[in-house]
């Protein structure tokens, strides 16, 4: 039972090590939000700070005008502090989930009870998220929220031919041996 436990809360700290190690290095407020000073935009071809990239939510090629670029930046610097919060919460739980998991007696419930901080630390950022990426999309006109669309359809068949290969790589591996 222990050996599962121990198997379930690696697996969860290999599923979110990406999100802490990001918020770690101090990016905010996460993938996908352009025009935010240590965000992850660079200068792409919206302008400065309008590239970005996450799931779902990319401005890259798609041509803002002056407005948009500023409102964008208006939304996503008065949403700062929330996302400065939500960054440190989770932060915070995978700090405490390390610890319960590398503390010299296991302990279930303290392991159990930090892997579910983490879940909630992600949920209420994932809403946040979800929330401004709203704000946003209001902001753009209907050929450019299509755009998006397009854009996520091609993002999702890349990353099933990507899954496709690795998995035919696999199987030709075993194949091997």
């Amino acid at each position: 039972m222990m050996k599962r436990v121990l198997v379930a809360a690696g697996l969860v700290v290999a599923l979110v090590a990406g999100g802490a190690i990001a918020v770690a290095q101090g990016q905010r407020p996460g993938p996908g939000f352009p025009g935010v000073p240590g965000g992850p935009g660079g200068r792409g071809p919206g302008g400065p700070g309008m590239r970005g990239g996450g799931p779902g939510f990319d401005l890259r090629g798609i041509e803002l005008t002056d407005s948009q670029r500023e409102q964008i930046r208006t939304i996503m610097e008065s949403h700062k502090t929330e996302f400065d919060a939500a960054a440190s919460k989770l932060r915070d739980a995978h700090r405490a989930f390390a610890e319960a998991v590398e503390a010299e007696t296991a302990d279930e419930n303290a392991i159990r009870s930090a892997s579910t901080a983490i879940g909630a630390a992600m949920a209420d950022e994932a809403i946040l998220r979800t929330k401004v990426r709203g704000d946003v999309q209001n902001i753009l006109t209907a050929e450019q929220q299509q755009q998006l669309k397009e854009r996520r359809a091609e993002m999702e068949k890349r990353r099933g031919d990507r899954q496709q290969q690795l998995q035919e790589r696999r199987q030709g591996r075993r194949g091997q041996r």
